[in-house]
């Protein structure tokens, strides 16, 4: 063999080696195909002597897809009248989040749903899992974006289980205490009446474009007040403190199944569907006194999104991602917490899953709102 066929032959077997040792090295740091930066291809090059150009492969370097993560992950919540009950809570969905992303993840807690958003306008939280109005003020004041929707079973389902189909929306009540002289809408002009935050969705600004559409005027025909957080509006009204109220069915559920209220709930057991007011009527009529009673419904309201912050790098938000979408996957999970998320862009027809919360822009244009005032 002459002396430029060995030099060749040593050069090629050089190349082989790099790149034998780069698929070693990502297999060893348990990369995967998408996490990792692939090696260029052979580029072709001419010497200076102008001889024939040969193929040369050179392993670039592993790039680390994590680089520009976060060094921790804050996840921002609305902390009620418990703010430990509310960390307690979601406590395996930190859990979830820590394993799957390799990080710490915190759970904060605000006083109020513009304390959240606040914390993220300042980068003090990464995300938030606030309510639907909440969320496209976030959208206008933080930079936030949707990237799954809230589900969960109702109080009455055990054990409980995901299964598709399931309603990506939900609804917010008008309810009194049965006997206490309230029977229609009508009957609680000049009474006291409990929303629960300026910026909640279902506790205030959704029940609250029921009330104008039916032509009242809550501000000035009501006695309204601001119980603070759900359960506090519906308790308030079963110890007789305030003549009606409003909150969400799913807060309704709950209380009734904890023993703290006796509620009138739905004959068919469901909550989130379609009601006549015939069908209102008719239970609220059926309910005996001193029970919580509804006296009307609104119209759907999209459930609550999972919002991060945009400016996140992109691997990062859809780490997050797959791991909370794909809790609806774990039945053990879905058991402890009786909830979890899905991504119905698909489903509904949709680019982008902030549109799927228009049309709570458009109640805000119908109130004349202005988002930066909720809840100050």
């Amino acid at each position: 063999m002459t002396r430029s066929w060995s030099m060749k032959l040593l050069t090629m077997l050089g190349a082989a080696t790099l790149l034998l040792g780069a698929a070693c090295s990502d297999e060893a740091d348990g990369s995967t195909p998408e996490s990792t930066t692939a090696p260029p291809e052979a580029t072709t090059a001419t010497n200076a002597a102008g001889s024939e150009p040969t193929s040369e492969a050179t392993a670039a370097p592993t790039e680390d897809p994590r680089a520009d993560w976060p060094d921790e992950f804050l996840l921002g919540m609305f902390g009620g009248d418990d703010a430990e009950e509310t960390l307690e809570r979601n406590e395996p969905l930190r859990e979830k989040l820590e394993a799957g992303l390799g990080m710490p993840v915190t759970i904060f807690t605000g006083t109020s749903y513009n304390a959240v958003i606040e914390a993220m306008r300042a980068d003090r939280v990464d995300a938030m899992v606030v309510g639907p109005f909440s969320y496209i003020l976030a959208v206008q004041e933080a930079d936030a974006e949707a990237i799954a929707v809230f589900q969960g079973c109702s109080s009455s389902e055990d054990p409980c289980e995901y299964t598709e189909g399931r309603p990506t929306h939900y609804q917010s009540v008008i309810f009194t205490k049965k006997g206490n002289g309230i029977e229609s809408l009508d009957d609680i002009i000049g009474q006291g009446f409990n929303f629960v935050d300026p910026a909640s969705t279902s506790g205030h600004l959704a029940p609250k474009t029921l009330l104008i559409q039916r032509g009242y005027d809550p501000d000035e025909q009501f006695e309204t007040v601001f119980a603070g957080s759900h359960p506090t509006s519906v308790l308030s009204v079963y110890n007789d403190k305030a003549d009606a109220g409003a909150t969400n069915e799913g807060n309704l559920t709950r209380l009734a199944a904890e023993g703290q209220v006796d509620v009138c709930l739905w004959p068919d057991g469901e909550i989130n569907q379609p009601r006549t007011q015939e069908y209102i009527q008719q239970t609220f009529d059926d309910c005996p006194d001193g029970s919580i009673a509804i006296l009307a419904v609104t119209d759907p309201i999209p459930s609550t999104p999972f919002g991060i912050r945009t400016e996140l790098p992109q691997s990062f938000k859809d780490a997050v991602y797959d791991i909370i979408v794909g809790l609806k996957g774990d039945p053990e999970y879905v058991e402890e917490r009786r909830a979890w998320f899905v991504d119905p862009t698909e489903d509904l027809g949709i680019e982008r899953l902030d549109q799927y919360y228009n049309s709570l822009r458009d109640i805000a244009k119908l109130l004349d709102l202005d988002l930066n005032e909720l809840g100050s």
